[in-house]
C-alpha cells in the first residue's frame, strides 16, 4: 500500500516543481485529510451496511493502518487494485484541478 504522505507530496512535486520544503510541508498536511476523505467515501460504497458498521468500529478504535488494510483486504474485492485505481484517480483529479485553477 502506497505511503499517503509520500504519494501526496509526489503529487505537489508534479503540480508545482518548484515548490519550497516548507510550502510542501504545508501543502501535504492540507491534501491528506481531502485525500483520506475521498478513500473513505469509496470504500464505504463497497462495503455492505454490517462490513461498514465494522470498519467505522474500527476507525473510532482508532486501529492502525495494518488493522484496517487487513480488514479491507477481507471484505472488499480485488482491494489492492481498487485502493491503487483511488490514488490514481486522485492523483488525475489534483493535477487538472490544479492546472485549472492556475488558468484563473
Amino acid at each position: 500500500m502506497l505511503n499517503q504522505e509520500d504519494f501526496i507530496e509526489s503529487v505537489l512535486i508534479k503540480a508545482m516543481p518548484d515548490i519550497e520544503d516548507s510550502a510542501l510541508d504545508l501543502m501535504i498536511e492540507d491534501v491528506i485529510p481531502v485525500l483520506e476523505d475521498r478513500i473513505l467515501t469509496n470504500i464505504a460504497t463497497k462495503l455492505t451496511d454490517i462490513q461498514l458498521q465494522k470498519f467505522t468500529a474500527l476507525l473510532k478504535e482508532k486501529k492502525d493502518d495494518k488493522e484496517l488494510s487487513d480488514f479491507l483486504s477481507k471484505n472488499v474485492a480485488d482491494y489492492e487494485d481498487y485502493m491503487t485505481k483511488l490514488y490514481a484517480d486522485f492523483e488525475t483529479m489534483y493535477l487538472k484541478e490544479f492546472k485549472n485553477y492556475n488558468k484563473i
